[in-house]
C-alpha cells in the first residue's frame, strides 16, 4: 500500500524493486481522487499496470499524460480475470482455473438459453 501523492519516494523505491523481478508482475492501482498512483506507476514500471478505482468511474485514470500506459478496468472481478489471463501462461493451475471458469459460464448461458427456448 502506497500513496503516489503522500509517499512518492516510497512508490519509486517499490517499483524499482519490482522492476528487478525475473518473475511476471502485474500491478493493480486502486486509487480514488486524481489517481496519481496508476499513472505514476505505469510510467516508472517495466510491468503492466491496471487502474481499478475503488469509487467507480474515475476519468483521471483515463487522462494520464503521455508515457503513462496504464490499462483501465472498472470492475474488480474483471481485473481478477485479466490477472488470471496474464499469469495463465506461467501457471498450469491458473490456466486450469481460468478454463474451468469459462466453461462454467458458457454452460450456464447454454442452460438458460435451452430453458427459454423450451418455453416457446
Amino acid at each position: 500500500i502506497c500513496s503516489a501523492h503522500k509517499q512518492p519516494s516510497r512508490l519509486e523505491s517499490l517499483l524499482a524493486q519490482y522492476n528487478k523481478s525475473v518473475e511476471p508482475v502485474l500491478i493493480v492501482g486502486c486509487a480514488g481522487g486524481t489517481d496519481a498512483l496508476s499513472g505514476t506507476a505505469s510510467y516508472l514500471s517495466k510491468h503492466p499496470v491496471i487502474s481499478c478505482p475503488p469509487d467507480g468511474m474515475n476519468n483521471s485514470c483515463l487522462t494520464n499524460p503521455p508515457g503513462s500506459s496504464n490499462a483501465f478496468v472498472l470492475k474488480p472481478a474483471n481485473v481478477a480475470r485479466l490477472a488470471a489471463q496474464f499469469f495463465a501462461q506461467q501457471s498450469p493451475e491458473i490456466c486450469a482455473a481460468l478454463d474451468a471458469n469459462t466453461r462454467e459460464k458458457i454452460l450456464k448461458l447454454e442452460e438458460a438459453d435451452s430453458k427459454l427456448r423450451s418455453k416457446l
